[in-house]
């Protein structure tokens, strides 16, 4: 578990943003960075004011956009935008794992389209790859999110291939199709049941008039 400190950043940071890879190129940023320390290098460091005290960070993150496997939003609490719990990739996952387990009692810092947004304190390693971003996603980034990503809520309602998290970008692809999929098929049950028809056999063919 982590703790939430009560703060939204507004600063714009000004630097190239890494990713562990993605298809295609996403039309919105994530990374997330470990604390940093004063005597590390001043190119290798991100800085900024905070409630009266210089917060340091290292810039290049521990994971960024491509090793999101799968989302879930929802509203934040304070009613700073959104909020995300993203599902990681393998990779995404041993990373995230190693961070927590090495940086107990340090900061995460997570930046989305390169602006702040969050700050959480680490006091528990994460080992089941689900990292959650508080606050501060628009709802133009979930919009972008949702034509290249499964919902995790959707890869927990499909067939068993969905046991292992998607982690190259074909598996991500494909989970998104069948996601989709799963979804319009249970919209199609619904509506057919609330026309009354039995939605527990297959539906017929029409047979054309004579």
């Amino acid at each position: 578990m982590k703790i939430l400190l009560h703060a939204v950043l507004a600063a714009v940071l000004c630097f190239s943003l890494s990713s562990c890879g993605s298809f295609g190129k996403p039309k919105y940023k994530f990374s997330v960075h470990i604390q940093g320390e004063p005597n590390d290098h001043p190119k290798e460091i991100i800085q900024f004011p905070y409630q009266g005290q210089q917060l340091i960070f290292k810039k290049i993150p521990e994971f960024g956009q491509g090793a999101i496997a799968a989302f879930e939003p929802f509203i934040a609490d304070d009613g700073a935008g959104n909020g995300l719990l993203l599902k990681l990739d393998a990779h995404g996952r041993n990373m995230l794992e190693n961070a927590t387990r090495l940086h107990q009692g340090e900061l995460l810092l997570t930046v989305v389209n390169g602006v702040p947004v969050d700050i959480i304190q680490i006091d528990t390693p994460i080992t089941d790859g689900r990292f959650t971003i508080w606050r501060g996603v628009s709802d133009e980034t979930i919009a972008q999110m949702e034509k290249r990503l499964p919902r995790i809520s959707g890869l927990k309602s499909s067939s068993s291939y969905f046991e292992m998290t998607p982690s190259t970008d074909k598996e991500k692809r494909e989970a998104r199709r069948a996601a989709e999929q799963e979804k319009k098929y249970l919209e199609d049950m619904a509506r057919r049941a609330e026309r009354g028809e039995d939605v527990t056999a297959p539906r017929s063919k029409e047979i054309p008039l004579e």
